[in-house]
């Protein structure tokens, strides 16, 4: 079906905790890191084969919806994420950053000990013991 388009692409949604994992939020942060690496995998895979399919994946900060209400951290609203999203596509950016997660991208490359332990505050330990 998308063959068929002149103009065709696939958008996954990941999250900085593709990069580095959350003690609090292990399952999710490993199924996010796994849809990662199968992005970049898709996206070379369909650049060797000469499809012009578009592999876009777009890596939110934490986001303000029903999931991370009850959350007290720094979130970014929907809107600004689909304006950052909407942005990296009209650049052909396949890797889109929005908010935050830019910064992080850069901190965690450079100082992956310091990137972690900015996911994994002390004040969310005591979630672990519950």
């Amino acid at each position: 079906m998308l063959k068929s388009r002149k103009e065709a692409a696939i958008i996954t949604t990941t999250s900085i905790l593709s990069l580095t994992p959350s003690l609090i939020e292990a399952t999710y942060s490993s199924s996010k890191t796994a849809l990662a690496f199968y992005t970049r995998s898709l996206r070379e895979h369909l650049r060797i084969t000469g499809s012009s399919l578009k592999i876009f994946e777009l890596i939110p900060p934490l986001v303000a919806t029903e999931m991370t209400a009850e959350r007290n951290d720094k979130k970014i609203s929907v809107e600004k994420m689909v304006q950052g999203l909407l942005h990296g596509l009209s650049k052909d950016h396949y890797t889109i950053r929005v908010g935050d997660a830019k910064l992080f991208s850069v901190i965690n490359r450079f100082f992956p000990k310091i990137g972690f332990k900015l996911v994994n505050p002390k004040k969310s330990w005591h979630f672990l013991k519950h």
